[in-house]
């Protein structure tokens, strides 16, 4: 049986600030090919770099399908692995998935190299693509959350499929991946779809349009059950972005956690007007030993007008956390459209407060993706993009200037902000 293989297409400027983690999506892609009985391989090139000779090694396996992963610093990279299994064999399918493809699928077809972009979840629509181009079972057209091409090249976007019951989707294949090279291998994706808040630079909400479902705590702890007593998790992060926006179903899965043989350690990241003093004593209690919070800036004003959190609620639930024993990180991003000198400075002074409560710092610059509002209303916004390379949205380097700051002041401020904190800033 010929293999689907399965590539997350990977960053060109690797940073140590990103902890290299499997790729849940593919892994839950492979688990649920298999689960309809086909023969999966996976390549994670975040791993190894990009080569194109194991590239050419895929080639030569004779692949009835190629599927790759990319987000939009890393769809470059799956281009460059698209035309190369093109120049290779022409005749091998190719399908991109991820958040970009999803954001873009227009764009993303008219690409030679790419034959069908599987949009949002993948799991379904990837499992009837293949009984389409493996087995001649149904029609394209009737395949919910793909675009492709048609004889004459025309291209058709699809209808969006309805999210999953995420009960129903079999466990990620982690097994199909080298666990050894992560450091973060006991990921656990506690619901699908995105957050119900509509952050204006975040694209999740046009990914997915507001709309969330989450696993049921029971179905989590089974998951949990098998890392850590088959695989020997020692500590799990729960992957989500908000993962307490539900009050009740975090406290219902606290007590199944708390009802397990034995003690498990974990992560989540969330919002700090989605957490209060009781309930972090009680994460902490069940296991929670780390939370990330993103509070991206300083200034209260800007924090009015991007994310509705007060700087008040963030120093007292950094604190809460300390009591705890949580270890706490906050992380900003610089600059906002509505930044200013004073308000960045205002940040600087802020970041240091934090530090100095306890809390981990992590800083990234702004980068507009597509499907947020700073990129699809960068114009009356002030923004002014100074890239036209997808690769360069990595939030590692600053890419934009705005309405009240140059690119030069932007760089002089990070590095004013460094200085005076102790951070250091990545290469």
């Amino acid at each position: 049986m010929q293999p689907i293989v399965l590539i997350n297409a990977p960053v060109t400027k690797v940073s140590p600030h990103s902890k290299l983690a499997i790729p849940l999506g593919l892994a839950y892609i492979a688990s649920a090919l298999m689960q309809a009985g086909r023969r999966v391989k996976v390549i994670d090139f975040n791993i190894s770099g990009l080569n194109l000779r194991r590239v050419d090694n895929i080639v030569n396996g004779r692949p009835a399908i190629v599927g790759i992963s990319a987000h939009t610093e890393t769809y470059p990279n799956a281009l460059k692995i698209a035309k190369r299994i093109k120049e290779l064999d022409s005749s091998i399918p190719i399908i991109i998935g991820g958040p970009h493809a999803s954001i873009l699928p227009i764009e993303v077809l008219e690409e030679a190299a790419i034959d069908y972009v599987a949009i949002g979840e993948g799991e379904a629509t990837m499992a009837e693509l293949a009984d389409y181009l493996i087995g001649g079972k149904g029609q394209l057209k009737d395949i919910k959350g793909i675009g492709y091409k048609d004889e004459q090249g025309q291209i058709h976007i699809n209808q969006r499929r309805e999210l999953l019951n995420p009960d129903e989707i079999p466990f990620p294949a982690r097994d199909l991946f080298p666990l050894d090279f992560y450091q973060e291998k006991w990921n656990i994706s506690t619901a699908r779809g995105g957050c119900p808040y509509k952050c204006p630079f975040c694209s999740a909400a046009y990914i997915w349009e507001g709309n969330r479902r989450p696993r049921s705590p029971e179905n989590i702890i089974e998951e949990i059950k098998m890392v850590y007593e088959e695989r020997g998790a020692t500590y799990i992060f729960f992957s989500e972005d908000i993962f307490t926006v539900n009050k009740k179903w975090v406290y219902k899965l606290l007590e199944l956690i708390n009802q397990l043989d034995y003690k498990i350690e974990w992560g989540c990241a969330t919002r700090v007007d989605c957490v209060n003093e009781q309930l972090i004593m009680d994460m902490a209690n069940a296991g929670c030993r780390a939370i990330q919070f993103g509070v991206e800036s300083g200034s209260q004003r800007i924090l009015d007008a991007v994310k509705g959190i007060t700087k008040e609620q963030v120093l007292k639930v950094i604190k809460a956390c300390k009591k705890a024993d949580i270890d706490v990180a906050s992380s900003f991003m610089i600059p906002f459209p509505e930044d200013t000198k004073e308000t960045v400075r205002e940040t600087k002074e802020f970041i240091k407060e934090l530090y100095d409560a306890g809390s981990k710092i992590y800083m990234s610059y702004t980068s507009p993706y597509p499907g947020t509002k700073f990129y699809l209303e960068k114009e009356e916004l002030g923004i002014k993009i100074l890239t036209d390379k997808w690769d360069e949205f990595d939030a590692k380097h600053n890419i934009i200037e705005t309405k009240n700051l140059t690119s030069k002041e932007i760089e002089e401020l990070v590095d004013e902000i460094v200085n005076y904190t102790g951070l250091k800033k990545r290469a």
